[in-house]
């Protein structure tokens, strides 16, 4: 839950993988003229942990990017339109409107279907193997005149997803939320409630041929108002 919100919304993070605490004490010994130490005192403790998950949630990304109360998410997804199949009409004007202009975002480049070699974007056409394009519709040479070819762009969608801008917020202010963990065995549980965690890393993207993306979000966490680290609770046995 973020401090900042005027209203913090629990997040449930989905298809958990994998989930860590982890306190490392920092100790100091104390040495005489002998190789072992005669004393051992303890320094600081540092809190951190790690959750691994299979799904993304776009207002994790928000606030682990922006200042409380930033607003840099906005309703609606980019998509990729990979190897959209076109031809090339056989007569003028040589143009192909895409699936998606209406929404067409980016040139993503095009390539003949039947080698894969591809087309050179150019400001006026000269030449087979050239094409320009504006607002979703490329425009061909006439030598490529009914040439299959395979097309590649961005555009958006609205009615499904949502957007983050990653935008270069000042540094100092850091988002802080609370984290709950549990597990459970033979119907007795074991939670954690820490009060004030930062998160300190934020794998995006980790892709693996065969694999699936597991995001990853690393924090550290500190003491709240009171002077407390949070509470663990469980079970007793004999």
């Amino acid at each position: 839950m973020i401090d900042g919100d005027t209203h913090p919304t629990p997040t449930n993070l989905k298809i958990l993988q994998s989930a860590s605490i982890d306190l490392k004490a920092t100790n100091k010994e104390l040495f005489g003229q002998n190789i072992f130490p005669v004393a051992v005192g303890r320094a600081q403790i540092k809190v951190s942990g790690k959750l691994k998950f299979a799904d993304y949630q776009p207002r994790q990304i928000r606030d682990f990017i922006a200042a409380p109360n930033s607003s840099v998410m906005t309703a609606g997804e980019t998509l990729i339109a990979s190897n959209e199949a076109q031809s090339v009409p056989a007569s003028s004007s040589y143009t192909i409107t895409t699936t998606n202009s209406a929404t067409w975002v980016l040139d993503l480049g095009v390539r003949y279907a039947a080698t894969g070699i591809p087309l050179i974007n150019v400001a006026s056409l000269t030449a087979a193997g050239q094409y320009t394009y504006a607002a979703g519709v490329y425009t061909f040479y006439s030598a490529d005149a009914s040439a299959a070819v395979l097309i590649d762009y961005t555009y958006t969608l609205s009615s499904a997803g949502e957007t983050v801008t990653l935008s270069n917020t000042a540094a100092g202010a850091a988002n802080s939320f609370q984290c709950v963990m549990g597990t459970s065995y033979n119907s007795l549980q074991t939670n954690f409630l820490l009060y004030s965690c930062v998160p300190e890393g934020l794998k995006l993207y980790d892709s693996k041929i065969g694999d699936f993306t597991m995001p990853e979000l690393d924090f550290s966490a500190f003491v709240n108002s009171a002077g407390n680290l949070g509470i663990v609770s469980c079970p007793v046995t004999s």
